[in-house]
């Protein structure tokens, strides 16, 4: 039998320290979400697909919620029905600019749109990835289980993101 190391007895009793547990389970949690944070994949009014950390507004219709690690989820939607708008106020006409506001304006709006298909490509790319890395892809069954995709199945869903990602980062017609 070997004698007990009271050093080590010691730093066991000082770690079970109450205020010494809560700051390390704390840490330990708050190191874990950005992990588990779940992806959203939604459809808006005009059927432009939107990936977000966030759930849907209300009028959106949601296509599939991925979990933060392990397997991919995956839910297909039917595509938006084809709905009339609602009616909407019009707006109020803008003033008048001038012709060097008009180009900055363009300018900025242009930049923008960039940036976000940047974002949306980036998005698709990863979720290709996801679909190509992960061994398993799964639905939410009726009863919130999951049930597994077949090798085929899988196959068509990698198929399906490969082609957002060709959709998404293809380059604007100009």
């Amino acid at each position: 039998m070997q004698p007990i190391n009271t050093s080590a007895v010691a730093c066991a009793q000082r770690s079970a320290h109450p205020l010494w547990l809560a700051a390390s389970f704390t840490l330990l949690i708050g190191a874990m979400a950005p992990a588990a944070a779940d992806v959203y994949k939604w459809a808006d009014g005009q059927g432009h697909v939107h990936y977000s950390d966030l759930p849907p507004p209300g009028d959106a219709k949601l296509l599939s919620v991925e979990p933060g690690a392990g397997t991919r989820h995956v839910e297909r939607a039917a595509p938006p029905a084809a709905a009339p708008a609602p009616a909407s106020p019009t707006p109020a006409p803008l003033p008048p600019s001038t012709p060097q506001e008009r180009a900055r304006l363009k300018q900025s709006v242009d930049t923008d749109v960039a940036s976000t298909r940047a974002t949306q490509c980036k998005a698709a790319q990863e979720h290709y990835q996801s679909y190509v890395s992960s061994r398993r892809i799964f639905r939410e069954g009726a009863n919130k289980e999951r049930v597994y995709l077949s090798d085929a199945e899988a196959d068509a869903e990698r198929i399906n993101a490969r082609r957002e990602v060709e959709e998404l980062c293809a380059e604007a017609p100009r």
